[in-house]
């Protein structure tokens, strides 16, 4: 905190340093200033304030004039600047007493804050960075050569030795007392210890269990060294004891085979429910039993199973590892006949195998997967051809154009011609899958482009011709003069798009202007076309 007269200072709660700083402890630290002649004021007692404030200045200006001289901050070899090198020592020392507008202006020179003037300086340097490392950490147990901080591991181990040898300064002790100082290894050991501990009884709370998982590797670890200890009687009495008490399990023996009970006694329910005890690893209901099923397997393929358990498996006609190829095999024929049923049935029911996802998207998954199996040349000859006594589409394309060529066939049963009008009402996909086939003319296989001459497929592509919406009225004036009517057949032979026109004439009524719509009923124009049946029933 800045203080009234303007120096910068620290509360004593805020500098542990300076609370204990003992009148013995300052004696020392100012024994070991004067050695080092570092004077932070001239030498004669009779100057008054005013002058020490002119002689703090006049050093500021040499310091500002040596650094520019020099381009160094802090260390000056050359021996007339002795005196200037002491006084800068003293102002880093002494920088939380220094008066505010001091501080700033030596720390506009790049002064160097944190470089050791001395062993009690150095000393408060490391203290800082173990304050920090137990704010981080919540303890102050620096690992031995801790990567992050080598030296702050060196310096803790420093102290360690001179407390044992009762070198220590009273006030350091006084310090790291505070901060809960670990002053033995012994007292790291056991408080390592007693944090597995910790951290195994609040798993017991969660779980109500030791059954700690593998991922907890630290954690595992430290519970096989508990029990390796105490077979070797390595363990203290103390620690068996709070171990006891909360029951931990010393031998997993009884444990396992409770387990075993237990997940052999779900395989039974298993073997009721589906009438094998053939269950899948990735069994969704059960995954941990899916998994014990596995291990049993290997642990008797390796001949570490014993032999009461094979028995009571053998019992439930359970299928090991040298079986399993084998039944895998029947269990997928079975699933693939399953399949081909549903297929089939399909088949009669929609007349086509290309399967709807949103009518069966299971089933459209399978066929998915048979034709990847078949272009990848996995698929057995007798499949191939079970599938194709029902006519299985082996391209997507292909059923596709199958189904439109039907629809195309259909049409021209109707119409009596393939000329699928633009954008067909009944079905605008025709007409884009016909002007398709037109442009895929040289691409179609033998076979398609006989199909599509049967039904006298023209395949040339009409380019569309604009005419001007005047002469078309005068085409349709011209047709009126001729048959006394303007009802224009849609598919008019002689004049195709002269019908075309008319109609939609008709159907954009509300778009035309009404200049035409004069035009067009100058000439008697019908915008609305009634059937024969219809005029007798009005007659």
């Amino acid at each position: 905190m800045i203080n009234t007269t303007g120096n910068i200072t620290l509360d004593p709660a805020q500098d542990p340093i300076k609370k204990h700083y003992t009148a013995a402890g300052r004696s020392a630290v100012d024994d070991q200033l004067k050695s080092s002649h570092l004077r932070d004021e001239p030498a004669d007692p009779t100057l008054t304030f005013g002058e020490i404030d002119n002689f703090w200045e006049t050093m500021y200006l040499r310091l500002e004039t040596a650094i520019k001289d020099t381009g160094l901050a802090g260390v000056f070899s050359d021996p007339g600047k002795h005196e200037l090198r002491d006084w800068l020592n003293r102002q880093v020392l002494n920088r939380r007493h220094i008066q505010k507008v001091q501080f700033l202006k030596l720390d506009g020179l790049g002064i160097h804050w944190d470089v050791p003037m001395s062993r009690d300086h150095a000393w408060e340097i490391m203290y800082n960075r173990l304050l920090a490392f137990n704010k981080e950490h919540g303890h102050c147990r620096v690992p031995y050569q801790w990567k992050e901080d080598k030296q702050l591991a060196l310096w803790v181990l420093r102290q360690r030795k001179q407390y044992a040898d009762g070198k220590m300064l009273s006030y350091r002790e006084q310090l790291l007392k505070e901060i809960e100082f670990t002053w033995q290894v012994q007292d790291l050991y056991d408080a390592q210890w007693n944090d597995h501990y910790q951290e195994l009884l609040a798993f017991y709370n969660r779980h109500g269990h030791f059954n700690v998982p593998g991922s907890e590797k630290k954690l595992v670890s430290w519970m096989e060294r508990q029990r390796l200890q105490k077979k070797k009687k390595l363990l203290s009495e103390e620690r068996e004891t709070r171990l006891n008490n909360i029951q931990f399990i010393w031998d997993f023996t009884a444990v396992k085979k409770k387990n075993w009970e237990g997940r052999y006694k779900e395989l039974c329910e298993f073997k009721q429910i589906h009438g094998h005890s053939f269950v899948p690893v990735n069994y969704k209901k059960n995954k941990s039993l899916g998994i014990w099923i596995a291990l049993q397997r290997k642990l008797e393929s390796k001949g570490k199973l014993p032999p009461e358990k094979i028995k009571k498996l053998d019992k439930l006609n359970f299928v090991w590892s040298r079986d399993t190829s084998g039944r895998l095999q029947s269990d997928l024929d079975s699933l693939w006949e399953n399949h081909f049923e549903k297929l089939t049935d399909y088949y009669r029911k929609h007349g086509t195998c290309q399967v709807s996802l949103k009518i069966e998207p299971a089933l459209q998954g399978w066929t998915v997967w048979q034709r990847k199996l078949y272009y990848e040349d996995k698929l057995s000859a007798q499949r191939i051809a079970k599938l194709n006594t029902i006519f299985f589409p082996w391209s997507v394309n292909e059923g596709y154009w199958q189904k439109m060529y039907q629809l195309l066939l259909g049409f021209h049963e109707q119409f009596g011609h393939s000329r699928v009008p633009s954008q067909w009402p009944q079905n605008p996909r025709l007409a884009t899958w016909v002007y398709r086939m037109k442009l895929l003319r040289h691409e179609l296989s033998p076979e398609k482009t006989n199909l599509l001459n049967k039904l006298g497929f023209e395949w040339p592509i009409q380019k569309k011709v604009f005419v001007a919406w005047p002469f078309m009225y005068k085409r349709l004036l011209a047709f009126k003069q001729e048959f006394g009517h303007t009802r224009v057949p849609v598919y008019w032979e002689r004049d195709p798009k002269l019908g075309k026109w008319v109609s939609r004439m008709r159907n954009e009524s509300a778009k035309i202007s009404q200049a035409r719509c004069a035009l067009l009923d100058a000439i008697g124009f019908e915008w609305r076309v009634v059937s024969k049946d219809k005029k007798k029933a009005a007659a």
